[in-house]
């Protein structure tokens, strides 16, 4: 599960490609449809952007973090929701961008520990996971929980009082926050469903 965004104007460079019929499509022609509609994609970032709810949350928080550092004064209610709330406006987003790529920029404190597209950028929010493994971990859930605080950022893995080396369950790659904010810069808007 996750969150699907459609940019409302988005900037188009061409056409979708047509569907296929996946019940009489061989394999081979499902792939070549699919490497298609990737290749759309990137050539119209505007028109969707995808996350799952592990990722999306750590997003949202950089947008939190760059609304009130900014002081762009965007309405980011229900955000965590897939009611169809968003930007209205392509100035709306792209000021996002820009307060997102100041964030990431040289003097930030942020880029000190996202540099490589693979960095990661983890929120504390009471899951947590074994790093490389991505299993779940409850062993020591709660007090790990008790060390770092609800909403801390971490950049990565910490250990365990038994040695095992985990990361919080909600986070995102660097190449990912870049998809954001490049989708920022040509969906004319957007609506989270």
């Amino acid at each position: 599960m996750g969150v699907d965004i459609y940019g409302r104007k988005p900037i188009t460079k061409s056409e979708r490609p047509e569907q296929i019929d996946f019940h009489t499509a061989t394999d081979d022609e499902k792939q070549k449809y699919w490497n298609k509609v990737e290749e759309w994609e990137e050539e119209n970032p505007g028109e969707y952007f995808r996350s799952n709810w592990w990722g999306w949350r750590p997003i949202c928080m950089m947008c939190e973090i760059a609304n009130d550092k900014y002081k762009l004064k965007l309405n980011m209610e229900h955000w965590g929701s897939n009611d169809g709330k968003g930007l209205r406006t392509q100035k709306q987003c792209d000021r996002l961008a820009d307060a997102l790529e100041l964030m990431l920029s040289n003097d930030s404190g942020y880029n000190e520990f996202m540099v490589d597209d693979s960095d990661r950028i983890q929120i504390v929010l009471g899951a947590w996971c074994e790093a490389g493994t991505g299993k779940f971990y409850s062993d020591e859930a709660n007090e790990l929980n008790e060390q770092y605080e609800y909403g801390t950022i971490l950049y990565s893995a910490v250990v365990t009082k038994k040695g095992t080396m985990v990361e919080s369950a909600h986070s995102c790659s660097l190449s990912h926050i870049k998809r954001w904010i490049n989708f920022l810069r040509h969906c004319g808007g957007f609506k989270i469903w």
